[in-house]
This record gives structure tokens, sequence and C-alpha cells, in this order.
């Protein structure tokens, strides 16, 4: 795992200084080597953690001076060995990593070599020979990689990290308003090619970036709807033979993912992806420690049941708690880590979970991606309701009442609606269904100013059930939290692996037809049958929680006066854009209740304001 960065200029040789002050914003991604290299119209850094081959041989840049190929890259291939013995055979290899072979095949194959790889990974190559460069994303955006292009110079420049990109000063920060139309009205956060902030861009998951002194060109080579093919849902394929080959994708991508020459370990809740992940663990004999975070308030707690998990699969198992008399220190400091507005204070326990044992573990198994691939939110029943409808499925109407039942906070009318309503609209509504509480917050004249600029959300599915998880694995959840991710376990140079994000495990699950998705009153039903003789079958059946974290009580409570501060400043975010005396005034009746109340909506508008003032002033 590492961080890159550059920049290209085909005009003009770029300023090495600037790349070396790129690369050392980020060389806690990589504290392990770091280095530079450049050529007439490149300039590149690289800094490394050692996962893999732990020898200076992996070291990177990969140079192939007599073909004039030059490669950096950050991420894993997963599939190397495999590279190795069926298409590099008859190569030579300096290095035992993973690294190298990205070199050999590109020179074998050129730019198709990406679709014999699986991992994750964001890589630069540079041709000299064609005078070009690429920038490649792997499928589903792991790993994240962002750009800047100046047209003026023809000049682009690139890093890990949005904030790298800033040590070069002729790029400014300035707000994209746009895309916080699209954080506080729609709640999509990273749904998108832009940025929070002006000309700061991503390169598209699944694609590549293609540069050149002709421009700038960005070219897709994988779409998860080309590999589904849903005239199989009428095909008399049993719920059996989709476990058989979903178990066999599972079992390889659990094999590759935990090849590491460190200490490793998982990132443990009481939910079921972790459950799953634990019970991997337990199939392959695996030396791993489970890592779960807590809260004071333990009626938000998940480390009893992770424990019980641990236990069951033979894993140790240690938390974390962030402490709440510090929760203000900690809030602005995850700002700083994110760079970007976030949308849940859980993130504030993820962050703090890899930083309090970052010496321990170089590699953190996540489950990332599980409730997205195997429709594990509670809102996902009514697409499924929808799809199912006309297949005169036994006891129909029993099963669905069964699956909506016992919610923490909703009625089962409330429910019903805010499922829908988020169906239909994206960002209507949390993941337990719950609508977001508007009240007003924000100025008409900025809603009517940016409405046309709505996220453009695809659905190319015959399926709804397909379409919901599609949305939110593309726009809605799985983006963000990949960000989150992301830039939590590599500020404390930690590696997260994402087992169920496997293209070919991801592929399958999508396949399978939405009869199959809900079963007995339990959600991503087969992915949990997988592997239940391996681990606690009463944890890893308990559905997902719908209110798991404390953020409305710490709202009310311990950040109260911190927010009312924040909504009294004579500098708060623009009233052209919000409505202060509203959200002050909803604020006051909130934090007079006892009750549970949707903050999502609330804690977006704060965010944005505190991001704005810790990372966009300064």
């Amino acid at each position: 795992m590492c961080g890159i960065s550059g920049i290209i200029n085909f005009n003009k040789k770029p300023e090495t200084d600037v790349v070396n002050r790129m690369n050392n914003s980020i060389k806690y991604r990589g504290p392990d080597h770091q280095a530079l290299w450049n050529n007439q119209f490149i300039s590149i850094g690289v800094v490394r953690l050692k996962i893999i081959d732990l020898s200076d041989k992996s070291n990177q840049p990969f140079v192939d001076k007599e073909n004039g190929i030059t490669v950096i890259y950050n991420g894993e291939i997963y599939n190397y060995k495999e590279i190795k013995r069926d298409y590099l055979s008859e190569e030579n290899f300096f290095s035992d990593g993973d690294g190298e072979i990205i070199l050999k095949l590109y020179r074998k194959y050129g730019i198709n070599f990406i679709n014999k790889i699986k991992g994750m990974f964001s890589i630069f190559i540079c041709d000299e020979k064609i005078r070009k460069t690429f920038m490649i994303r792997d499928r589903f955006g792991i790993k994240q990689l962002y750009y800047h292009y100046d047209n003026n110079l023809n000049q682009l420049t690139f890093c890990s990290e949005i904030k790298g990109l800033f040590a070069n000063q002729k790029i400014k920060k300035e707000i994209n308003f746009s895309e916080i139309y699209k954080v506080l009205n729609l709640g999509l956060i990273d749904s998108n090619l832009q940025t929070c902030f002006l000309n700061i861009n991503k390169v598209p998951c699944g694609s590549y970036l293609e540069f050149s002194n002709q421009g700038l060109n960005i070219k897709s080579y994988y779409k998860i709807e080309d590999k589904i093919d849903e005239s199989k849902d009428n095909q008399n394929i049993s719920y059996k033979e989709y476990s058989i080959r979903l178990r066999e994708k599972m079992i390889n991508s659990f094999r590759q993912h935990t090849t590491f020459d460190v200490n490793g370990g998982i990132h443990m809740s009481g939910g079921s992806d972790s459950a799953l992940l634990a019970a991997m663990s337990s199939y392959s004999k695996k030396n791993l420690t489970s890592y779960t975070f807590d809260f004071e308030n333990k009626k938000y707690s998940e480390i009893e049941s992770a424990k019980i998990l641990a236990r069951s699969a033979n894993l140790k198992h240690k938390s974390s708690v962030v402490p709440e008399k510090n929760l203000i220190d900690y809030i602005n400091k995850v700002i700083q880590i994110q760079f970007e507005p976030f949308s849940s204070l859980r993130i504030l326990s993820q962050n703090f979970l890899y930083e309090t044992y970052s010496d321990e573990s170089k590699v953190i198994l996540d489950g990332s991606g599980g409730d997205e691939i195997g429709a594990g939110y509670r809102y996902y029943i009514i697409p499924w309701y929808l799809d199912v409808i006309g297949l005169n499925l036994n006891n129909l109407n029993s099963r669905f009442k069964k699956t909506i039942g016992n919610h923490e906070s909703l009625s089962t009318k409330d429910f019903i609606l805010g499922s829908l309503a988020n169906y239909l609209k994206p960002g209507m509504s949390t993941q337990d269904g719950s609508m977001f509480e508007k009240k007003g917050f924000l100025n008409e004249d900025f809603l009517k100013q940016y409405e046309s600029e709505e996220q453009i959300i695809k659905r190319p599915f015959k399926s709804h059930l397909r379409n919901a998880q599609y949305i939110d694995f593309h726009y809605s959840k799985l983006p963000r939290s990949l960000r989150y991710t992301d830039r939590a376990s590599m500020r404390s140079s930690v590696e997260a692996r994402l087992p169920l994000l496997d293209h070919e495990v991801v592929e399958q699950c999508f396949q399978i037809p939405s009869k199959f998705k809900f079963l007995f009153g339990q959600d991503r039903i087969i992915l949990k049958d997988l592997f239940k003789k391996n681990i606690n079958q009463k944890m890893l059946f308990k559905n997902k929680r719908t209110i798991a974290d404390p953020q409305s009580v710490w709202i009310k409570k311990n950040l109260l006066g911190f927010i009312n501060d924040t909504l009294n400043s004579k500098n708060f975010l623009s009233a052209d854009i919000l409505n202060n005396v509203n959200i002050k005034e909803y604020l006051n009746n909130v934090s007079k209740r006892d009750d549970h109340f949707n903050s999502s909506f609330l804690i977006r508008i704060l965010l944005v304001e505190w991001w704005r003032k810790q990372v966009v002033e300064n």
C-alpha cells in the first residue's frame, strides 16, 4: 500500500520540488520508503507501506528503461501469483511482491492488461515511446485518485489525496457549491466525479484517464451492469446452486486478501459483514486479531456481540473507545484527516480504532460493501417486494410484515413511506427508512440555483432491488464509505482490505435473483448461510441495528454548546445557503426531547461548516 503523486506537462519539464512537497504531505501513507522520479515531461513521487515482500526490491517506481515504461501504484494486486503463473511464466522477476507484474503485463498486453488483474489499485503508467500517461482506478473505486487539470498549461497534477494537490500552490482551495448542494440537499457524498473543491476531480472507478499532448480522455474498462444476465432470474437455478458458486468465490477472495507478510486483523462489529469475515477466518484457520470500536454510552455498544463472534471464530479481540471528554478535539482532527465533509460522527470511532492499534496490525480486513451486495439495508424490503409480488411466493405478505417488523424508532407506516421515498429519490432517508428532517434549513434561492444540477442516477436493471443496490453501490452509500476507510486507515499507516468487494464476489451477489435475498425475515440470507457452521449463528443471523451510534445524544448533550457557538458565529456559512433561524429553532426543540431523532441532516450542515472553517479557509 502506498501513496502516489505527480505532475505531467508535455510542453515543459515539471517542477520536482512541487512533487516533493506533495509526496511529503502524504508520507504517512508510506512511511517505509519514499522516492521521486522524473523525465522530460513527468515528475512523480511515491511513498511505500511494506505489506508484501518486505525487502527493498519491491520499492517503487518500477522502470523499464529499454522500453520507456515507468509505473507507480497504490494498492494490492490480489491475483499476482496466478498472473505470474498464467501470463508471465517466461519472465524473470526481481522482486517477490505484487507490483512488478503491472510493468510486465503492460509491456506485454498494453493498456488491456487491466482486465487481467483483480484487486484495489490506483495506477500511474508513463509510456515514453508513445508519449502518453495512464491513470487507472480499480473497478469499484476502493483506492482514491484525484487530479487537477490546467487547460491553459495542458498540465495534469494527481495525488492519492486531495490534500496533496494543494502542495502545488498554483491550485487554489475553492468551494464547489454544486457538490455542497448534493451533500446538503440529497445526502450524496462522493457520488460523482466532482469533489467539494472546485476543479478537483476523481478518476472514475472502473476507468482510466489517458493523457497526452492532445489532451485528456477518460475511458471505461468495467461496468457491473455488463456482467449481470437478468434472463437467468427466470431460469430454474436453485438457491443451493447460487450458494455453491458464491461460496467458491468467497473462499478464493478471502485466501487472496489474507496473503501478506505482516500482522493482520479484522474490523469487527456485531454485524453480519464482520461476522462473515470472522467465519471465513475460522474456516481458513487464520491467526488474526479482531478490533471493535465501542462507545461510552453502552446503549449503542456492539462490544458484547463482537466478543462472542471473536470467541466462536477463535480470534483474539481488542477494542477502543473515543473518550467523550475529547469529542470536540477529535472532530476537528478527523475533519483534517478526511479533508472533505463526511456524513456521520460514527467516523470518529473508525479513525480512533485504526489510530489505537496501528502498531499491532498493518492489515485490517473490513466488511465494507456487504450491505450493498447482499441487500442488507432495511429499506431494501420495498424494492424487493416490488420484484417478487408477482411470483406467487408462499406467505409473501406475512414474510413482508415479518421483515419490516420490530423497528427500533419508526412506526410501520413511517418506515414504508420513508423506504419508498428513498427508492424513488435516493437521499430522502437514512438506512433505517427514516426521513431526513429538513425543516426549511436550506435557502430556497440556493435550492433553485442548483436543482438543475441534481445527480443523474442510473437504474440499469429491470429488477427494482438490483437498482436499489446499484444506487447505493455507485452513488449513495459505498463511495463515501470507501473514502472514509481509505483516509482513516492510511493516516495511521494501516492497509484496509475489503474481501467482499472482490469483483467476482460482487458479480455473483448481484446475479442472485431477488427471491433469494430475503428469506425467513432475514436480509442477505444467502451470504449468512455460506459459513454458518464456522461462527456463532445467533450473532450471524442478527439483523442490522437501525440506530448504531450515539450521534443524536452527542448533539443534544456533549456537543450542544459547541454547536450553538457555531450557529451564532458571525461568519457562519452564508445565509444564501442556510436558514440559520430555522436551524437554531430546530436544535432548541430536539435538545429538549428524550427520544431519538434523525440527526443526519443537521450533522451534515455542521460538518460542512466545520470543514469550511478548518480546511478551506486554512
